[in-house]
């Protein structure tokens, strides 16, 4: 992971200084002006893949990628393409070759696998990273527009590396979304929580995960059918979406199972969370095709780890396996509850 994330700072370092380079050399004040505001996006992200890298040397972050060596060849490659680059030749070169050069180099930079680990490594922030890049992006594309007439193969061109941008990211949705809810997937939920469970043993702060099951949803499917049924967990998605504090992270599990990751949350606050959920999803509205009420209900059970600060990450299929069981508890007695969380303190 660590080489994974070293190529990305140099792959952006080298475009911040291409970038740079290309201000210094173009004539027109409009087009340098837009290139130096591109070299300074650079160096933001440059920034920010490298306090990734650090906090991934101090252990805050884990390997979110399995095939570590098929991703880096792929991202060698793309350095060794933005490598090419031949900087030496700038100042020879006319304001389409400089445009045409600029939008060469974002063609590379626009790879869904930036997408992909921007989702991974950063969750709570991927949606203002992925929003800065588009700005970026579109910085380039409208001095295209301003350079080149409407229409023009150059306009045509500019439009269709947004458009692929938007495609990649959308790809990197794929991989880390349940695309019926919109939530984060099961995927996302096993490379989140060992960064959390890390977390939270370096710091000695609490951690609760919860996990949420829809009561009786065969019943609901058998009532509604199975679009019905799908409609069914979209609301729910949104109540426990509006039950949570932003700083934690709601996933799909699978089937009609959620799983919630909060931070910073003690028993009490475990109860007052579960209180939220019980409540928010007991008030959603629906009906059957005979205008008849279908109620909803979840059973919620959880885990909170408290360790002390310095303490080895939890393991994820302990915290998992903890909170199914208190899960378990809340069907027992008779659903539409919360169970009490089992509390793993240091030596459980």
């Amino acid at each position: 992971m660590r080489a994974i994330l070293d190529l990305c700072v140099r792959m952006d370092s080298h475009a911040e200084r291409l970038y740079g380079e290309l201000a210094e050399a173009c004539p027109d004040d409009d087009l340098a002006t837009t290139f130096r505001q591109l070299g300074r996006d650079e160096a933001d992200h440059t920034g920010w893949w490298a306090s990734l890298l650090d906090a991934w040397s101090q252990g805050l972050l884990p390997d979110v990628v399995n095939d570590t060596e098929a991703l880096s060849e792929r991202l060698e490659g793309l350095e060794a393409e933005l490598a090419d680059f031949d900087a030496s030749a700038l100042a020879e070169m006319s304001n389409d070759e400089m445009l045409a050069f600029a939008a060469r180099l974002e063609f590379f930079m626009i790879d869904p696998v930036f997408g992909e680990l921007i989702d991974l490594m950063e969750p709570a922030r991927a949606e203002r990273r992925h929003a800065a890049y588009q700005a970026h992006l579109q910085r380039l594309i409208d001095a295209i527009g301003r350079h080149y007439p409407a229409g023009s193969l150059a306009g045509l061109l500019a439009q269709m590396l947004s458009r692929t941008w938007r495609d990649n990211l959308r790809l990197s949705v794929y991989a880390t979304h349940d695309m019926l809810t919109g939530l984060h997937n099961r995927r996302a939920l096993y490379t989140h929580l060992p960064q959390w469970a890390a977390w939270s043993a370096r710091y000695g702060h609490p951690l609760a995960v919860l996990l949420i099951d829809v009561d009786r949803f065969k019943s609901v499917n058998d009532r509604m059918g199975h679009s019905g049924g799908d409609d069914a967990l979209k609301r729910i998605a949104q109540a426990l979406r509006q039950s949570v504090r932003a700083s934690d992270q709601v996933m799909r599990y699978g089937g009609d199972e959620f799983a919630i990751i909060a931070p910073e949350t003690d028993e009490n606050e475990y109860r007052n969370l579960t209180d939220r959920i019980l409540t928010t999803v007991r008030g959603l509205e629906m009906t059957d095709a005979e205008g008849e009420p279908v109620d909803l209900s979840v059973s919620i059970g959880g885990v909170v780890a408290e360790d002390p600060a310095g303490s080895t990450p939890r393991r994820v299929d302990t915290l998992l396996v903890a909170a199914d069981q208190s899960l378990y508890a809340a069907k027992q007695s008779g659903r539409d509850q919360a169970a009490p969380p089992v509390i793993a303190k240091p030596g459980v």
